[in-house]
């Protein structure tokens, strides 16, 4: 639970025992006539605070939510711990978009400052919101995610809970890493494209040597040689590294070396080694515990894909419908992908195309996770639909996901939304959505001081919590850790580039990224100082990957490895509830925290800065004793100073008994 941006208006300016506000609070609980601090426990009218200093709390932590996932037609216990002098607390319920409000009882014997109190949440549809109301001397407050106010907040901000939803809690302990295979390794020469192979946009494709950088002659044309094969020589390469979830871009049958054009959704890419090479990768990644996300490219397909030539060849063929034809002068005669004319949009309004891809009990979904895939990343999620549009976009979804559960009931489908994915996320659909709205870009807009257009921005690092609260706040709280959050990929430029090469900014970018509610994914070679020769983003960011060790950057590559070790230890990364606890222009520090059924809290914060040089930062830390993740140093909570250059992880400790 994290309070609204600070506001003057509400500051505390209290002089004595006196309070503007006219809240009657006991010093011992005025945190901020106490300590001066700039923000009243009441009113939590300001961003960044200690934990120790919040006056309501309630999350989706077992301290705080019984369970998630009951199922729809049950009830739910759910907590609130207040410090504050309330006479009750009740539970406000949204029922047929009226508020029904429901008891809640104090109970006792749990650790944690202050009282709690417990409810029964009634679980009478898939998505429930609901708030707490609790009630003061003279006054009353309402408690939502966006924390305590006097007046009742939005629904978009109301704690919710998805009955019934099975999150695929697997992906939440993962380290992903994203491979674009073509430039990731070339495992068996024998299969490579050869130049003037065959003609692309009427052009012949080239042979393109591995230590080429990447032009733009070659853009779509030139392929570099990296097979499957080739990922599966570098498995214990990805052991090493401590990554456990593979993402690759697409390796089906196609004529470009992005394979965003898909000739054949059924058959792996002979030049990157044929079925044979993906049944060897999947048998070597299960033994080694790395499991594999293809790309479910289902908004367009290629325009040499068998249905859509045969759509061409009669107006009478019944894979005409399976796509959207026009005649606006111009453009293709057909909807297609940006009116590129190679990637024929792909009609849903066509039942026979719902069930060749998503429904059917040979669609393509289910096909490649019986074959070994856990999951799919959704290309252009956003796009989806019928009649060239985006018409039932979720009900589509809704149908894929039911596909994908049926085949295998831990599925991990994320959707590409690169913008706001909000309304997509209520658990019927994808599971989460690649974090470029809420992590990636602003986070990357922050340390860069452009956005990835290479836009001049200041923005600073007050605006930038704001943005990834507001963006994580609005999501059910399984959807927030099922988000795929990510700095760059083969469609953005490399997160080193756009920082000017600067390690030390770059570092800081990680912590961020390994730190934060979510699922963290690299982009193949920047663990090892991999860059691009250019500005701009694709093709630009789809460098070969060097595989001589004298290239690479092994201060960086150790950093990385101790960053996805400490991700991987730490269950608090991969379940809890997020805060901002400090921020100013230069620096940012955020918590994450799981409060257990007894009440007590494991905790870890994350403090990073966007300074190439040393960065003292004060805030304050929850109390208690803390360690520092990778240096091992100890320090106690309260006020400290540090320097957040580079980042720094800082694990709460147990209490001594």
């Amino acid at each position: 639970m994290t309070a609204l941006p600070f506001s003057p208006t509400l500051a505390c300016k209290s002089k004595g025992n006196a309070c503007p506000l006219r809240h009657d609070l006991p010093a011992r609980l005025c945190a901020a006539g106490r300590a001066g601090a700039s923000f009243c426990p009441l009113i939590q009218g300001v961003l960044m605070y200690p934990t120790a200093t919040l006056s309501a709390q309630h999350d989706h932590t077992p301290g705080y939510t019984e369970r998630l996932g009951a199922l729809l037609g049950g009830h739910v216990r759910v907590r609130l711990r207040t410090t504050l002098p309330v006479l009750g607390v009740r539970l406000k319920v949204v029922q047929i978009g009226e508020i029904e409000t429901l008891p809640a009882r104090e109970v006792t014997g749990l650790q944690g400052e202050g009282r709690w109190f417990e409810a029964d949440l009634p679980l009478h549809e898939a998505r429930v919101r609901y708030a707490w109301h609790l009630d003061l001397p003279g006054d009353h407050l309402n408690l939502t995610r966006l924390g305590l106010h006097h007046a009742r907040r939005g629904f978009r901000s109301w704690f919710q809970y998805l009955a019934g939803y099975q999150a695929p809690e697997w992906a939440w302990k993962s380290v992903f890493y994203q491979i674009f295979p073509d430039r990731f390794r070339n495992g068996d020469s024998t299969n490579d494209v050869q130049t003037g192979e065959y003609l692309y946009e009427g052009r012949p494709v080239e042979k393109v040597e591995w230590t080429h950088p990447v032009d733009a002659w070659g853009d779509i044309h030139g392929h570099y040689g990296g097979d499957l094969a080739g990922i599966t020589q570098a498995v214990p390469y990805l052991q090493a590294l401590g990554v456990t979830g593979l993402w690759l871009t697409p390796i089906f049958t196609s004529p470009s070396n992005h394979r965003y054009d898909i000739t054949d959704y059924r058959a792996i890419d002979p030049h990157l080694g044929g079925d044979a090479a993906w049944d060897a990768l999947v048998q070597a990644t299960d033994a080694a515990g790395i499991r594999i996300v293809l790309d479910g490219v289902f908004n367009h397909m290629g325009n040499e894909n068998a249905l859509f030539q045969a759509a061409l060849a009669a107006e009478d063929a019944p894979e005409r419908a399976m796509f959207t034809w026009r005649d606006t002068p111009g453009k293709p005669p057909y909807h297609s992908f940006f009116d590129v004319a190679t990637l024929p949009k792909i009609d849903y309004a066509n039942e026979r195309a719902v069930e060749e891809f998503f429904s059917g009990e040979r669609s393509v979904v289910r096909h490649w996770l019986r074959r070994g895939a856990a999951g799919w990343r959704l290309d252009v999620a956003h796009m989806l639909g019928k009649g060239g549009t985006e018409e039932d976009n979720l009900a589509l979804h809704r149908v894929l996901k039911a596909a994908a559960r049926q085949e295998k009931a831990d599925a991990y489908v994320f959707g590409e939304r690169f913008y706001d994915p909000e309304l997509a996320l209520d658990g019927q659909g994808e599971d989460g959505a690649m974090n470029y709205h809420g992590f990636g870009l602003p986070v990357m807009q922050w340390l860069a001081g452009a956005t990835y257009f290479n836009e001049p921005s200041r923005l600073d690092g007050t605006e930038l919590a704001e943005i990834l609260w507001d963006a994580y706040h609005a999501l059910p709280p399984q959807a927030a850790l099922n988000m795929f959050n990510l700095l760059e990929s083969h469609d953005i430029g490399r997160a080193l580039w756009r920082l000017g090469g600067d390690r030390t900014k770059y570092r800081a970018a990680l912590t961020l990224l390994l730190a934060y509610a979510g699922v963290p994914c690299l982009y193949y070679g920047s663990e090892i100082g991999l860059s691009q020769s250019r500005d701009g983003n694709m093709p630009w960011c789809r460098e070969p990957m060097p595989w001589d060790e004298a290239r690479w950057d092994m201060e960086l590559l150790a950093h990385v490895k101790a960053l996805v070790k400490v991700r991987r230890e730490t269950p608090v990364l991969h379940t809890g509830a997020l805060q901002f606890i400090h921020a100013e222009p230069d620096a940012l520090a955020f918590l994450r925290e799981v409060t257990g059924p007894d009440g007590a809290a494991e905790r870890v914060v994350a403090l990073a800065s966007r300074r190439a040089g040393a960065h003292p930062v004060t805030f304050t830390l929850p109390a208690g004793e803390w360690q520092d993740a990778l240096s091992g140093e100890r320090l106690g909570g309260g006020e400290v100073t540090l320097d957040a250059a580079g980042g720094q992880l800082l694990l709460s400790l147990p209490l001594s008994r």
